[in-house]
């Protein structure tokens, strides 16, 4: 086999986490561009390597990650990055200032301009930063979760992506009442989570209310972390097979969880052999926005995003009684 093949074959198999890499010389990076896969399949800790601005990065890809790829303070010194803009990241009450410029990124198929983003805080403690899966160069995104089972089927869903170039999301829809809720699915967090108003929207149609003693915290980016509740709905939203009907709600952050209320013990809507006729109003101005945790799917053992045929890809077992 000629040789400039096999270096090419060798800088890609550098892009797995546990084997790090010098930057690849310029003089290979058409070989590559010829030999970059279709598809990448994240394990672990879903890390790969870019080089920004020259210098090998180890960036965490996130399915919940938006807008700009965010990288760690000490990084962008590093790179001696120079702020052109200002970026700004509100979780509720709280708010993380940041800067971003555009610099070069390279996944292995030649430079091109990038967009990064940074702040005083770290914005992953296992990598460099963090990426999102709408800006890497392959047709198809696979996170390979756990073993495939024998029985497992594939189900697919239109691919949607929301928030503009500035803040891009990438998820699939589903109908509640009269309008379109956009599900995300995040396999790093361990629950469903929604904030306050999108909470009261979905109880009114859904007939939801809390469950007693389930005060949590929620991870979000940047370290921050905001209390939860945990919602029941006695209607579960239907994804494909999936029966979404738990949700941890952000009570403190975009307004009051007010038209939630509480489920009372021997509640009747919760009895599977009620017939259920709502009363309440379908009130609320949610912001539309539910991420998909992995107790939700628990039982899948993989999600591809398929960019090539806009689609969002399951593959999953039977779901647990």
């Amino acid at each position: 086999m000629p040789v400039l093949p096999l270096l090419a074959i060798a800088l890609l198999a550098a892009q797995a986490p546990a084997t790090p890499a010098a930057a690849p010389p310029p003089a290979l990076m058409t070989a590559m561009e010829a030999c970059l896969p279709d598809e990448l399949v994240l394990r672990g800790d879903n890390i790969i390597n870019v080089w920004v601005n020259g210098e090998r990065l180890r960036l965490e890809v996130s399915a919940e990650a938006f807008g700009p790829p965010k990288i760690n303070p000490e990084v962008a010194a590093r790179l001696m990055l120079v702020e052109t803009s200002g970026r700004g990241w509100r979780f509720g009450p709280v708010v993380v200032s940041g800067s971003a410029t555009t610099t070069t990124a390279d996944f292995g198929a030649g430079a091109a301009p990038l967009t990064v983003s940074w702040s005083d805080r770290p914005a992953s403690v296992k990598a460099d930063g963090v990426i999102g899966v709408h800006h890497l160069p392959y047709k198809r995104v696979t996170f390979a979760l756990r073993a495939r089972q024998a029985d497992e089927t594939v189900q697919s869903f239109p691919l949607k992506r929301t928030g503009g170039d500035r803040n891009t999301r990438l998820g699939t829809e589903v109908t509640v009442g009269k309008k379109r809720l956009m599900m995300i699915f995040v396999p790093e967090r361990p629950e469903n989570l929604i904030t306050a108003p999108t909470a009261n929207f979905i109880a009114t149609h859904q007939e939801g209310g809390f469950a007693p003693g389930t005060d949590g915290i929620a991870a979000m980016d940047f370290g921050v972390e905001r209390p939860t509740r945990m919602m029941r709905i006695a209607v579960p939203i239907e994804l494909g097979s999936l029966a979404v009907t738990r949700f941890a709600v952000r009570i403190e952050d975009y307004g009051e969880p007010s038209r939630v209320g509480e489920i009372a013990e021997d509640d009747p809507r919760f009895d599977p052999n009620h017939i259920l006729v709502s009363r309440r109003k379908g009130r609320g101005k949610p912001d539309l926005l539910t991420r998909i945790g992995s107790d939700q799917i628990a039982h899948c053992s993989s999600i591809t995003y398929d960019f090539a045929e806009s689609a969002i890809r399951l593959s999953c077992g039977a779901a647990p009684e």
